[in-house]
């Protein structure tokens, strides 16, 4: 599905045919070791899983630049044992799937400089894809002339209660000033994320009201719901 010209929604990547990009976002690797240090009982599932999902993606698509959107890793302080091992699994998993791996910086990656360096792969403030920038969405950057950005960082979802409460990850598209946002969901498969009709918004994008915002949900393919305002 198409969520605007040449980008299309592939599961949980974005693909932007004119730059030929496949864009991921906020693994989160190392989220099941940060919640077992707390005394949470989470058996360690989600690499497996991310590398199935993901499998399914590169039958759809070869891309010839593959961007990790911020947040490959969990933990601020530290890099964790599971951090340490799965990140650089994964970095080179993806680095047999394009031509290019391009990792920009997200608010968890304060220490993710070392495990790059291992695979001698700078890590970015954001990249520029034909007329689209991508960066992580935690923080504004000025003097952006991109007409379409696209971000990651505030893990959208989507809650519907009819029987049962059902929870979705979903991409978001609208405006933020006179330039198209494109939010997508994370790559995190232990939770859904954040109920963006409900929950308190992360991304300084995000700030306004969505009700103007589409909502693109999805499950075993992405759902166009139309505008949040006729979901809430």
């Amino acid at each position: 599905m198409e969520i605007h010209d040449n980008i299309e929604i592939i599961d949980l990547a974005l693909y932007l045919k004119d730059s030929d990009t496949l864009v991921l976002s906020d693994f989160q690797i190392g989220y099941e070791e940060y919640l077992n240090k707390k005394g949470i009982l989470m058996p360690r599932f989600q690499f497996n899983e991310i590398i199935k999902r993901l499998n399914k993606i590169f039958r759809k698509v070869k891309p010839r630049t593959i961007v990790v959107n911020g947040d490959l890793k969990h933990e601020f302080g530290t890099i964790s044992e599971q951090e340490w091992r799965n990140v650089l699994k994964l970095i080179d998993y993806l680095s047999e799937k394009c031509d290019e791996l391009i990792l920009v910086k997200g608010n968890h990656d304060i220490n993710l400089g070392p495990i790059a360096r291992k695979r001698k792969i700078e890590i970015k403030e954001y990249y520029q894809a034909g007329n689209a920038a991508i960066l992580h969405g935690h923080k504004i950057i000025p003097g952006l002339k991109s007409k379409i950005l696209i971000i990651g960082h505030e893990h959208p979802a989507i809650t519907f209660r009819d029987v049962r409460v059902e929870k979705y990850k979903c991409f978001l598209k609208g405006r933020w000033k006179n330039k198209i946002l494109i939010v997508q969901p994370s790559f995190n498969l232990v939770n859904e994320g954040s109920d963006v009709s409900r929950e308190k918004k992360l991304s300084p994008f995000l700030k306004g009201s969505l009700k103007n915002f589409n909502v693109y949900a999805i499950q075993d393919k992405a759902y166009d719901f139309g505008k949040l305002k006729n979901l809430m």
